[in-house]
């Protein structure tokens, strides 16, 4: 009797969404083990692909009960998210995207990866940090999901990359430009992934795979041109440093005065910088970076190291944990700037994150007499050959040249912090 009372009280799984710590859709169940209730994260993501991901998880997880699982496709009320759930086990073959993704995954992304507080002049050369292998990770499982959406359940572990056609990687692009609305950048970088796993496919142990089509024939769409930057005014800025403590002021004046970034911040350390100067390399670019302290970035230093003495060799900052400031998918510093932000009644639309103080005390530098291009790119860290230090080296607009006055006149000075 008990275990009929057990069976008929078995339910399907429904798909929900909340708006809760960031969860977006998830579904509910049982643990079969222990009995306890348990949530399956899809995220925030649009509709259509948490009810795609929410029918292929749903087929694996009913699979142990197939009596369940044949009622909820015939059409039982408690179960009609099935009713076009995939098969829940599909096996790749060998040399089908899927494989060749996998490949990749582990002798291109996961083989690369370096740990998260590795000293910069430790780092093997050519490799990327944890943060960059999940979002390329995610990219490559992304353009996976959308050729199995495009092709039928399962297609990825059975079409060889001579099976890819012209017309399905520039349906990829366009739905990546159209439905996902990613900006010009996003959409590139998603783009180059798919390219890579194309020339993966080509090695030996692959069959050296090559494409029926020509790459240079695709016609790529480009996704939305970024917007400029806001640069912060002379009156949030005061309010900003006003609402900050030493350390966080600090950190502020660092962005602006050396073009120091969040990744750049959670690995500088107590010895690199001193009165006069500072020496270290770029951590996202590997590339020699050195230049002069500005006087008022130096005030700081001094008094946030007085308040909270660090070790030579030591990492500059740390969070309450002891943690670098940025590590895994945590970064404090934007989660210190987001609270910051809303509690000044600012908002994205108003004030752009940390990362704008940067690019303002880019413009700020481009802006000094003699500064020249080679300058501006030791400044920011990037190679010669890049192009990006050009932007900051054209006149200051109207509209920014007394942030820009005020900027340069504060990092000159010698004046103590509040």
């Amino acid at each position: 009797m008990a275990s009929s009372l057990a069976q008929r009280k078995r339910r399907v799984p429904k798909l929900c969404y909340t708006d809760a710590r960031n969860i977006g859709y998830y579904a509910t169940f049982r643990d079969a083990d222990s009995g306890r209730p348990r949530k399956h994260v899809f995220g925030k993501v649009p509709k259509a692909e948490a009810e795609r991901v929410y029918a292929s998880w749903l087929a694996r997880h009913m699979n142990d009960e197939p009596e369940l699982l044949a009622r909820a496709r015939s059409g039982d009320s408690d179960g009609q998210a099935l009713a076009h759930a995939p098969p829940a086990v599909v096996r790749a073959s060998t040399g089908s995207l899927a494989m060749i993704a996998s490949d990749f995954l582990d002798n291109v992304i996961d083989s690369r990866t370096r740990g998260y507080d590795l000293p910069i002049a430790e780092r093997p050369r050519n490799s990327i940090a944890p943060h960059t292998a999940e979002t390329q990770r995610r990219q490559v499982r992304d353009f996976l999901i959308f050729m199995n959406s495009l092709r039928g359940h399962g297609a990825v572990g059975r079409l060889t990359l001579y099976d890819l056609q012209l017309t399905d990687v520039e349906s990829y692009c366009r739905m990546l430009v159209g439905e996902k609305g990613y900006s010009q950048s996003e959409v590139r970088k998603r783009m180059q992934i798919v390219k890579r796993l194309v020339d993966w496919a080509g090695r030996p142990e692959h069959g050296g795979q090559v494409l029926g089509w020509n790459w240079a024939s695709l016609d790529q769409l480009s996704g939305r041109p970024g917007r400029s930057r806001m640069l912060p005014t002379v009156s949030q800025l005061e309010k900003i440093l006003e609402a900050s403590s030493v350390r966080e002021q600090t950190m502020i004046w660092m962005a602006i005065g050396m073009g120091f970034g969040q990744s750049d911040l959670a690995v500088v350390r107590v010895n690199q910088i001193d009165q006069s100067s500072y020496d270290l390399r770029r951590g996202k670019t590997g590339v020699e970076r050195y230049g002069v302290t500005p006087p008022h970035v130096w005030v700081h230093l001094v008094k946030y190291l007085r308040e909270h003495p660090r070790p030579d060799g030591d990492l500059l900052f740390v969070t309450n944990q002891d943690h670098p400031l940025v590590h895994g998918r945590t970064n404090s510093v934007n989660l210190w700037w987001a609270r910051l932000r809303a509690r000044l009644g600012e908002s994205p639309s108003t004030l752009d994150g940390f990362y704008v103080l940067r690019h303002l005390g880019a413009t700020e530098f481009g802006s000094r007499p003699g500064c020249s291009l080679s300058e501006m790119r030791r400044w920011l860290g990037y190679s010669t050959g890049s192009a990006i230090a050009d932007r900051y080296m054209r006149p200051v607009a109207s509209e920014h040249r007394e942030v820009i006055e005020w900027v340069g006149d504060t990092l000159a000075s010698t004046d103590a912090p509040t």
